[in-house]
């Protein structure tokens, strides 16, 4: 949810052959963890959600590692707008998250169901769970994420952006296949963990090679250009900071959450796990923005060039760490990434098997039948996937026209299935449809009236507000006409 990335000038890091084994050691334990906890995947609920076992800390490990894909975009945020990413990319989502532990993390947990639709069918019925399954799938593709990776393994190595997204994607789909959900949360804690000690590392030489905080105030504030970069809104109008704070809301619909949440041992640990991720989450936004302000800062005072905003922390860790410390922050920059392609490959696969194979094809599979399914999803969705991401190899581009979409189908039906007492069937169809269809037009609209690669939409509207608007005015009237058919009847 935090990216924004387009591949262009690619950095070539300075490493050494020590640098080369941290990496090969990091890539080596990943398959390792998966193939040691695959030999508990006995049955489905095993395969696909852990056997509903997870832990207190497994469950905020893979919670913080899933949620935090978007490294690069968070640099390329902060290049224009300082310390707003902080804004807009976390304390905004803080709250939200905070919202979902309070009212939402102990429901889910008690419904034990699966996924997304699984809500939205015993809420409405199976053509709404239909529907939003489509848009389910399309919150949950992994391609903004291939491309990230091969971006990133653009860095140390000299292959070409389609080998490196076909390597990115093999890799992924092997070990997803293996461990299964088990596989995926163990090899995020593990990664989590990881991502952690690299940017802390970084943030510790950065201080100690620049010093703080005269050196951000001198080449940021003193700067043409950058002199709003040290306050919290940056140099963003408000009605453009209420568009992220719109945007945030995705957490309240992100499959991954769901999925995490029905995995929990118990409705507490849900609830707790983000209370505790939210201060996890608050630690590394301080190390990636702050990280990424100093490199700015280092470039106005001509100690490197950055060729591109989103390569920020990589140009700076090329600068100021010694190695072995240099692998090590670049498997932590791996880690981030990869722990959210493999998550949202496996919830993706998962949407296939559940909530198309399962629910409308056979409801009596069995456990053998569903993961061997969700098996076959996963090789489906990972070469999908890869196609999308070469034919769009634009992350802000693949995130926010998807993500869009998705939100705007599914925010209202799925808040009321919560709080709701009439089921609305035919309400909530219309409202998904209706909803989804305008933020397209918005989006097209935006597209063919681009100007310098900058969309241009209506009214300088984005099209998540049309769209939950066209969504949540369609409900409304669905709502009013229900509540009076009954009082009617009485």
């Amino acid at each position: 949810m935090k990216n924004g990335w387009c591949p262009g000038e690619i950095l070539r890091m300075k490493l050494t052959i020590w640098d080369f084994a941290f990496l090969f050691l990091y890539c080596l334990s990943l398959p390792a963890i998966g193939c040691y906890h695959a030999r508990k995947n006995k049955d489905a609920c095993e395969f696909l959600l852990a056997g509903r076992k997870l832990t207190l800390p497994v469950f905020v490990g893979t919670l913080v590692a899933t949620f935090y894909g978007g490294i690069l975009g968070i640099a390329e945020f902060t290049s224009v707008h300082g310390l707003g990413a902080w804004l807009t990319q976390g304390i905004f989502w803080y709250i939200v998250y905070l919202l979902f532990a309070l009212f939402l993390a102990c429901k889910i947990r008690k419904m034990e169901f699966y996924t997304i639709p699984d809500i939205l069918e015993h809420r409405y019925g199976k053509k709404v769970a239909l529907v939003g399954g489509i848009f389910t799938y399309l919150m949950v593709n992994p391609a903004p994420y291939i491309v990230s990776l091969a971006i990133i393994l653009q860095t140390f190595t000299n292959i070409s952006f389609f080998l490196a997204i076909l390597a990115v994607t093999m890799f992924a789909m092997i070990y997803t296949i293996w461990g299964g959900f088990r596989g995926i949360v163990y090899t995020d804690f593990f990664q989590c963990i990881l991502m952690y000690t690299g940017f802390w590392v970084l943030a510790c030489f950065t201080l100690y090679e620049y010093g703080f905080p005269e050196f951000l105030q001198k080449n940021l504030s003193l700067v043409k250009g950058f002199e709003c970069h040290l306050n919290i809104t940056g140099n963003m109008s408000w009605d453009y900071i209420l568009v992220w704070a719109g945007i945030s809301s995705w957490v309240f619909v992100d499959p991954n959450f769901y999925q995490r949440c029905y995995a929990a041992k118990t409705p507490k640990i849900a609830q707790r796990g983000i209370f505790f991720a939210i201060l996890f989450w608050f630690c590394f936004d301080i190390l990636s923005c702050g990280t990424a302000l100093y490199a700015f800062a280092s470039q106005n005072a001509q100690n490197f060039s950055i060729p591109q905003p989103g390569m920020a922390h990589l140009v700076l860790a090329d600068h100021v760490l010694p190695s072995p410390f240099k692998g090590l922050f670049l498997a932590s920059v791996i880690a981030l990434i990869l722990s959210t392609l493999d998550s949202y490959l496996f919830t993706a696969a998962m949407n296939i098997s559940r909530d198309y194979y399962w629910r409308f094809l056979n409801r009596e599979a069995s456990s053998s039948q569903m993961v061997r399914i969700t098996r076959i999803a996963i090789v489906v969705t990972s070469f999908l996937s890869a196609f999308l991401a070469f034919a769009l190899p634009s992350v802000v581009d693949l995130w926010y026209t998807l993500g869009t979409i998705g939100l705007s189908a599914l925010l209202v039906p799925m808040m009321y299935s919560f709080v709701g007492k009439y089921r609305l069937v035919q309400t909530s169809f219309i409202s998904m449809i209706s909803g989804a269809t305008i933020a397209s037009i918005w989006l097209i609209t935006g597209i063919f009236h681009a100007k310098e690669g900058i969309f241009q939409y209506p009214w300088d509207c984005q099209p998540f507000y049309p769209g939950i608007a066209t969504s949540l005015l369609c409900f409304a009237i669905g709502y009013t006409k229900e509540k009076n058919r009954i009082a009617m009847n009485l």
